[in-house]
């Protein structure tokens, strides 16, 4: 372990030259087995030492491993008896202990037990590390014990409200204990403050943007305050309605947002404000799937109110509902209606190219075809003519007529703007440059085929890259199309010799994605390695200007490696207890920069986001075709951490679930942070929506569950295992096929894949009509190739 002197060195400036022995006969073995996440063999090894030499057990803290290692196998009795142990003998670990052993009473629903350890944590250990999740967890306690008034006077000691915040926790939750505080207030009766801090929170919520889940808490409670109950909307304005439905609808509370919207459209006579209630009651329909709902919410602002601006977007609405009930007629009618009423709308694109889509759908290519060219038309110049072009060129591949397909993959190159990742049904030269190397390599011109595979780069987070490298290594293994690719091989080795660098490189990338051959991979990574400016060296120089080494001292002087913090840090570093060793250390070096030591303790202690917030940004800008071969190993597993290993192994091993997908999956969707919540809604690691959580939580049994049950790393690594093996039913080893799902739906997923007429990604992956969902899927399938090359299946590094 690199960074294991500097924790034995911690240890020993504490204890001294006795516990170097216990630590040198001992240590080794049982921290082996501690990093394998052994736990019974931990506790084996332990109740050995305990039994053999008590005095150095308790010496080396071994019973506070006993009691993780323990808590980690589900051994509870054992866990608390000698999480209980630390705390009776007086270690500096006992506030940790008694953390643990609040932590244990709740979860078996204890609450009294858990309030008793959270005093006596509080008590013995005023000034530690947790204090203040300590104070927080303790006011939920009084609050989900229905002690009300004990919560506000928590709350209002002045420790987490007021003065003391910035002292006692993370600025990020005050808004969740001011929402907290103001149930608290309600639910006791007090209404005058309840209201003040509930309408505080919701003007300050970010709307329309991302209201978060104290908005809609801080709805709720002023709805209950203004005689509002769970079938009854209360009497509002038209303005306090719209937003505190826009809070609902956001978080995916449709009922409560339609009981706001309802109250709008029953209380007035302005056709604006009750034709805008029923946009946003067709919208939650959409987005719950319930298309016959919509149509009829969408049809009749048609009908009523086809003046207001609601009616123009319903037009559009509507067309795309009955198009997801196989209505093509109607859907069609209405994107003409939409096309005849506003010609000189912004959207007016839209309409002609959801046509060729539902015309698609249908199995009407032939007509497809003709909307292209009249789409075409209509935007010379602009980009959907840009747009149009690719859903032709996307029809001819289904169809598997090359020529036409090449023919207008090559029109293709003219144009400026492809849409990208902005609009719906967008490209980019990679994707353009690609499905013409797969075309002309349909048409059996290998060498072109060749040649503009080589043509797009390969690295880290280059998809198409990285699919034109196994388009070369599948050419590589045919009789024929393999004899281009050993010419160029040939051609590439020679080219190794070049006096010129740019000649010597280029060849030697080459030579990494067409061949298999160790010696000639090993002579074009030695040619790349003695380029002056490689990256790596670059990347390396990076993280070593921002490593703070953790020796053990401060700016206070050596006498600092003698003080509490400093001896709670050695022990849980020797322990190999990275989860709470790295936030003492933080603490310690509070003052200074800290680095690539302390990135690497927090992703041992499974905060993979702190990892990757170090190392991406040395990375960044670094050019995206460099060799993964040349990256270091130390700096590839910060910036594609493996974090909750245990979890992910045992969540997905009987799902027949690759764990390494899961983890390129949470890095694109939250880097790792439990707590993220995204713009949609979605939560935790996994960014699970409401519908799609609740879904998951019927098959699992799991009673009782709540959203922000989402938040904790157990329940969203299994939900995403099961969510996985679902969608892998669906899509049998179609890894980019789920990815897309996951993102974009499987029902929209079913519909690309149907239009390509092919299982195969080069195929399908340009027919994702979401360009947010594409652009998922190159980071995604990105990052799961990363995963790959870095672990094994068991998830341990190469």
């Amino acid at each position: 372990m690199k960074h294991f002197p500097i924790a034995l060195a911690l240890v020993l400036s504490v204890h001294g030259s006795s516990f170097a022995q216990i630590v040198a006969e001992n240590h080794v073995e049982i921290r082996q087995l501690v990093i394998d996440r052994d736990y019974g063999g931990v506790i084996t090894e332990l109740h050995v030492l305990e039994s053999s030499d008590p005095k150095a057990y308790v010496e080396a803290d071994y019973d506070y491993l006993m009691a993780r290692a323990a808590e980690s196998s589900g051994s509870i009795a054992l866990a608390m008896e000698h999480h209980q142990a630390v705390v009776d003998r007086d270690s500096v670990l006992g506030g940790y202990a008694l953390k643990h052993l609040a932590h244990i009473s709740r979860s078996t629903g204890n609450l009294t037990l858990e309030r008793l350890y959270l005093h006596q944590l509080l008590l013995l250990f005023p000034d530690s590390l947790l204090a203040g999740s300590t104070l927080l967890r303790l006011a939920n306690n009084a609050f989900e014990s229905g002690n009300y008034g004990e919560t506000i006077r928590i709350l209002n000691g002045g420790t987490l409200i007021g003065k003391g915040v910035a002292e006692a926790i993370d600025r990020s939750k005050e808004r969740d204990i001011r929402a907290l505080l103001g149930e608290s207030y309600l639910r006791s009766g007090q209404s005058a403050p309840a209201r003040d801090l509930f309408t505080q929170l919701l003007d300050s919520t970010p709307i329309p943007s991302q209201p978060d889940d104290v908005a809609v808490a801080a709805a709720k409670g002023l709805d209950l305050l203004d005689g509002g109950n769970e079938k009854t909307a209360p009497r509002l304005g038209d303005a306090e309605h719209l937003r505190r439905a826009h809070i609902y609808q956001f978080n995916r509370e449709f009922a409560a947002a339609k009981l706001h919207l309802d109250a709008v459209i029953a209380a007035n006579s302005n056709g604006e404000s009750v034709a805008n209630a029923m946009f946003l009651i067709g919208r939650g329909q959409v987005q719950q799937s319930e298309f016959a709902a919509a149509v009829n919410s969408f049809e009749r602002i048609l009908e009523q109110y086809s003046e207001t601006a609601s009616a123009k977007d319903s037009l559009l609405q509507v067309a795309s509902a009955y198009a997801r009930l196989s209505r093509s007629r109607e859907s069609i009618a209405r994107y003409q209606q939409y096309i005849d009423k506003y010609p000189t709308d912004e959207k007016l694109d839209r309409a002609y190219l959801n046509i060729v889509d539902v015309l698609r759908d249908q199995g009407e290519e032939g007509e497809a075809i003709r909307w292209c060219a009249r789409t075409r038309e209509a935007f010379k110049g602009k980009v959907p003519e840009a747009l149009a072009a690719f859903a032709e060129a996307r029809i001819n591949i289904a169809r598997e007529n090359w020529p036409e397909a090449l023919r207008l993959l090559d029109d293709l190159r003219a144009f400026n703007d492809l849409g990208g990742a902005v609009e719906p049904g967008g490209t980019n030269i990679a994707e353009i440059t690609f499905l013409r190397g797969f075309v002309l390599e349909q048409l059996k011109r290998y060498a072109e085929a060749v040649d503009i595979y080589l043509s797009i780069a390969d690295g880290r987070a280059e998809y198409y890259g990285w699919r034109a490298t196994q388009r070369l290594q599948s050419l590589a293994t045919d009789e024929v199309s393999g004899s281009f690719i050993a010419q160029k091989v040939g051609a590439s080795a020679a080219g190794l010799r070049s006096e010129d660098v740019n000649t010597r490189r280029k060849h030697a990338l080459n030579l990494l994605r067409l061949t298999e051959s160790e010696r000639l991979r090993e002579d074009a990574l030695a040619a790349l390695r003695t380029e002056k400016t490689r990256p790596e060296v670059i990347a390396k120089k990076k993280s070593d200007a921002a490593e703070k080494r953790i020796d053990g001292r401060s700016p206070a002087g050596d006498h600092a490696t003698r003080t509490p913090r400093t001896s709670i840090a050695g022990r849980l570093l020797h322990l190999e207890l990275y989860d709470e060793a790295a936030p003492e250390l933080e603490l310690m070096q509070a003052r200074t920069k800290t680095g690539y030591t302390l990135a690497t303790y927090y992703k041992r202690g499974d905060r993979g986001d702190r990892a990757v917030a170090f190392m991406e940004p040395i990375w960044r800008g670094i050019s995206s075709d460099h060799p993964i071969e040349l990256m270091p190993g130390n700096q590839l597993e910060l910036l594609y951490p493996a974090p909750y290993a245990d979890l992910l192994l045992r969540h997905t091993t009987d799902r027949g679930v690759d764990p390494r997908l899961i983890l390129a999956i949470m890095r694109q969707e939250s880097r790792f942070q439990p707590d993220a919540k995204s713009y949609a809604a979605a939560r935790g690691l996994m960014q699970f929506i409401a519908p799609t959580a609740s879904r998951i939580a019927g098959e699992l049994r799991r009673e009782g569950f709540r959203q922000e049950d989402l938040y904790h790393p157990p329940t969203a690594i299994l939900f995403g295992s099961q969510y996985l093996e679902n969608l892998f039913r669906m899509f049998p080893k179609q890894p980019d096929a789920v990815s897309a799902s996951y993102n974009g739906g499987e029902e929209n997923m079913k519909r690309w894949l149907t239009r390509s007429r092919s299982a195969l990604p080069d195929r399908y992956v340009p027919e994702i009509g979401y360009s947010q969902t594409k652009d998922y899927v190159y980071k995604v399938m990105s990052n799961y190739r990363m995963y790959q090359h870095i672990y094994d299946e068991q998830l341990v590094a190469r």
